[in-house]
């Protein structure tokens, strides 16, 4: 069985939370998210345990395409170095570099217009 994406999880919680605020009983709440999500009760229960946990909506993470880039072998060691001393994945450096230079970035273009 195939494990849910970051999103899937963050829009299964949701509607559990929707319904549960709803006064919907638990067992409803699993039957409906085990017909919306194609899910089984044990999931639709999992997921139903964590929103009332939560006790709020959580956000729903923007899903993400692969992009390829080419790079330098000793910039990918790097990348990949630091990746491993932080226990972050390469995508996540990755992401965390480019947002950081296009914020920087953003920034400058913003005082040459102003």
């Amino acid at each position: 069985m195939e494990r849910a994406a970051n999103t899937q999880v963050a829009e299964r919680m949701n509607q559990a939370f929707t319904l549960l605020k709803k006064q919907i009983p638990d067992s409803q709440i699993v039957n409906n998210l085990g017909e919306m999500f194609g899910i089984s009760k044990v999931q639709a229960y999992r997921y139903l345990k964590q929103a009332k946990k939560n006790n709020q909506k959580i956000p729903v993470p923007e899903s993400s395409i692969v992009f390829t880039v080419k790079l330098p072998p000793g910039v990918i060691r790097r990348i990949k170095a630091f990746a491993g001393s932080r226990g972050m994945s390469i995508s996540k450096v990755v992401q965390t570099a480019l947002e950081d230079f296009l914020a920087k970035t953003d920034h400058v273009h913003r005082k040459e217009a102003g």
